[in-house]
This record gives C-alpha cells, structure tokens and sequence, in this order.
C-alpha cells in the first residue's frame, strides 16, 4: 500500500497479538481518507458495551462495499500477511467519530475465546499528542498494557477479545478523532 518501509511492532497481551503498524499507508491515499471521513454522516448509534450510558457516532459502510473497496482489501492484505496461517471472511466495517466530551468504555470487540480481528485505521490528517485520544489496551485483569498515539496513517491490528477502549480527545483539542475499525472473522487455519 505504500512505498516507504514500514515499521510494525508486535505485542502480545493476554496471550493475544497486537500490531502497531507505521507506513503501511500511501500519504496520497492518507489525505484521500483523512479528506472523506470528515464529509462522512455520523449518528450516535453505538455503545461500546452494552449496559452503559450513551452512544457514540460512527459512519457504518455498506457490507457490500467491503471486499470491493481497495483501501479495505489493502487492510486485510496486511492483516493476512501478519497473521498467515488464518482464514479470515469479513464482518464490519465503519468510520468513528468522537470528540471532548463523549465516553467509551473498555470493552471486547468478540468473545473472549475467539481469534477474530479487529483492524483499527487512524484517519485524522494531523494529531498532536497533547490531544490525546491513545487506544488503551489492556490485559485480562483490566490493567493497562498499552497506550496507541492515533498518529495519522497508523494502523492497529488486534485480536477482537483484546480488551481495550479508545479515549476521547482532550478539552484543548478542537478536532474530531476519526477511527476506521475494520473487523474480520477469524476461520481458524488455513488449509494446507
């Protein structure tokens, strides 16, 4: 997806992997996504888990758009090449939008027995780290294990029962933090 050497480094929490991928993304295709999410319709239909107060606002996409848009094939190439001994189908894809003010909650995007994968694109343009907005993940006694700047163009490949959470900008950021989550299924091996 791009042409400059990509840095990936590898984590495992809980027994489960976490990628933190760096120039995996093309910067013309960055400014194209950066660009789109912000015209996106948002509505605040979301929770992180169920149970607790207030929704979030995220764009869903179309699942008939998923395995034929390019910028998603091109995720799950890189979720597929980190991960090669797996089958993956895909499961949903949406844009999240969050600014001061809203609440997530720590929460497992699967089962906490299953393989499948979450693929997190951060789409903002620009991010100063003062802004906050890290993606917590954490271990299965919900302590912190590790913070994510959403630098711009970074991508998180994460297995789905991961616990995590993603924070909210702080007050002095006047932006919106825009997140693709891409979530595929896990098919377990593949077949020789």
């Amino acid at each position: 997806m791009t042409s400059t050497k990509p840095i990936i480094r590898k984590s495992i929490i809980s027994g489960r992997e976490l990628f933190v991928c760096d120039g995996m993304v093309d910067p013309i295709l960055q400014q194209q996504i950066g660009t789109l999410v912000k015209n996106l319709h948002y509505v605040r239909t979301e929770k992180s888990r169920a149970g607790v107060p207030g929704y979030v606002a995220i764009c869903d996409i179309v699942k008939e758009r998923i395995s034929s848009d390019a910028f998603l094939r091109g995720l799950r190439q890189i979720v597929e090449s980190l991960l090669p001994n797996e089958q993956f189908t895909d499961q949903r894809a949406y844009v999240n939008s969050s600014f001061y003010g809203d609440t997530y909650y720590i929460h497992r995007d699967c089962l906490p027995h299953e393989q499948h994968v979450t693929a997190l694109y951060y789409a903002n343009l620009e991010w100063q780290a003062d802004w906050g907005g890290e993606t917590i993940y954490y271990n299965d006694d919900e302590d912190a294990e590790a913070a994510i700047t959403p630098r711009p163009g970074r991508l998180v490949i994460a297995r789905g029962a991961m616990l995590h959470r993603g924070n909210v900008p702080a007050r002095n950021c006047y932006e919106e933090r825009y997140s693709l989550a891409y979530k595929l299924n896990s098919l377990g091996p593949s077949s020789p």
